[in-house]
């Protein structure tokens, strides 16, 4: 589907896996609710008491266990203008009985809020389109949140980017979340994986960011730095004790902007963006310039 543009940001959430009607997910979940009754009860009085009539809600899959008329009775007890991004247990109970409720019913969306480019699907992915370019990606499936970690997912989680989020009620205390809340916990998560390993972001970040990574350490003169600063916005050092790609691509998905980059070093990049030294040779002007034709 084309994204869906300028939506306002003031007039979004997100929310998933609410499995209303399903008694079991209690338990599996560590959910507060004696029964399945109390559940649906607590669920939409938090949905009503957070999203308005007009809001628009992309409810990102695993919505409800139960019969058409289940779906039926909670959909007409939820405001907002509802978007359904199917989840697994959603494809055992669609059909047309209640998909009317929706606005639209995908298995997949990309969207813009106030410029953020998004993209929404039931499952986290380890890759997606813009990953690299300040791109999130919102996600359901996995249970997580404070009293929720039982999942057999739950340990591939660290393997994020840190612009992904669960939006789902176990990790957003039952409730939906609003834009402005997802944006907050994003923007932590990466100052948070920044501050980790190092690197900074000016907020004036040019519209093509070149970058020349390097060796820690790595013996370059003051002409060949001099002229890498001429064409390049950054030059960052990567610690050897890292796998080189896994280095590389950590800094990349927490730079803003178009990023451009090259590595002279010595450890071997199957990437057209390598320019290769000898281990414990001084970077020449030579590898500077063919960097530079890279960038």
């Amino acid at each position: 589907m084309e994204p869906i543009l300028k939506l306002q940001p003031e007039n979004v959430w997100f929310t998933s896996d609410t499995h209303f009607g399903h008694e079991n997910i209690i338990r599996f979940c560590n959910r507060p609710f004696i029964n399945a009754a109390e559940m649906n009860a607590e669920l939409i009085r938090r949905w009503r008491e957070t999203v308005p009539d007009d809001g628009i809600i992309f409810h990102l899959g695993d919505f409800a266990h139960g019969s058409s008329r289940l779906w039926n009775d909670i959909l007409n007890a939820l405001p907002g203008h509802k978007y359904l991004i199917l989840g697994n247990h959603d494809m055992k109970a669609i059909h047309q009985g209640f998909m009317s409720h929706f606005e639209l019913v995908t298995q997949q969306m990309t969207i813009r809020v106030g410029g953020q480019a998004i993209v929404l699907n039931h499952n986290p992915f380890l890759c997606y389109g813009g990953s690299y370019r300040d791109v999130w990606q919102l996600f359901g499936h996995v249970h997580s949140g404070p009293a929720s970690h039982t999942g057999l997912d739950h340990p591939r989680l660290k393997m994020l980017f840190p612009r992904q989020y669960d939006v789902g009620v176990d990790n957003n205390n039952y409730r939906p979340i609003s834009f402005a809340d997802v944006k907050a916990k994003i923007e932590a998560q990466v100052a948070a994986a920044k501050a980790a390993i190092g690197i900074k972001d000016d907020v004036a970040t040019p519209e093509v960011r070149r970058i020349v990574f390097v060796d820690k350490g790595a013996d370059i003169g003051l002409e060949e730095t001099a002229r890498i600063r001429e064409i390049a916005t950054d030059i960052i050092e990567l610690d050897s004790s890292i796998p080189i790609k896994e280095a590389i691509a950590a800094r990349v998905s927490l730079l803003t902007g178009n990023i451009r980059y090259v590595y002279i070093g010595s450890r071997p990049l199957d990437d057209f963006r390598y320019v290769p030294i000898k281990t414990d040779t001084p970077i020449t002007m030579a590898s500077v310039e063919a960097a530079v034709k890279i960038l």
